[in-house]
This record gives structure tokens, C-alpha cells and sequence, in this order.
């Protein structure tokens, strides 16, 4: 139920994608799932990011170091498509 992308060349993955309790995003108790990405930013973007509608901490992840994206129609394919190029490009 998850699926990972990694670096051929150093195997590092640059994003998670999986599918989780909405709760363990939004902190309500709502039982329904979501799928969701996890990508790397830059530590100074982090508190940014977060204030955007359907951006999130990383579920399981490093807060300052990981974002988890809802892929629910929140955000336009181009952010989150910049988003994991971004993660691309940090990891690699």
C-alpha cells in the first residue's frame, strides 16, 4: 500500500507515496484515508509550506526535513509536480 521512488545511482528515495488515516494529518479523528506524498524541502521552507492547504509535517517523518502533500486535488499537479522535483534535486 505504498509505494517508494529512489535514486538509481545512490539509492536515497526522494518520495514516499501511501495511503493513512486522515487523523494522523489533521489531528481531528476523522476516520477516513488519504493518499499522500512525502517529499525532502529546504528546513526554512518547512513552516511556510505548512501553512498551506494540504500540505502537512511529514507523517512519520522529520518535520523540519520532510512535507507530507494530500493528493486529493488540493494543489495543482504543477506544485506538487515541483514538489518532488524539488525532493529530486535535495536528495540526489
Amino acid at each position: 500500500s505504498y509505494g517508494v521512488f529512489r535514486h538509481t545511482s545512490n539509492r536515497k528515495w526522494f518520495a514516499l507515496i501511501m495511503n493513512v488515516k486522515r487523523t494522523v494529518l489533521d489531528k481531528n479523528g476523522t476516520p477516513d484515508q488519504a493518499d499522500i506524498i512525502n517529499v525532502k524541502i529546504r528546513p526554512e521552507q518547512a513552516e511556510q509550506l505548512h501553512h498551506i492547504p494540504g500540505i502537512y509535517p511529514a507523517y512519520h517523518m522529520n518535520h523540519k526535513l520532510w512535507i507530507s502533500v494530500v493528493l486529493d486535488d488540493s494543489l495543482p499537479d504543477e506544485t506538487i509536480m515541483s514538489l518532488i522535483n524539488a525532493s529530486y534535486n535535495l536528495t540526489h
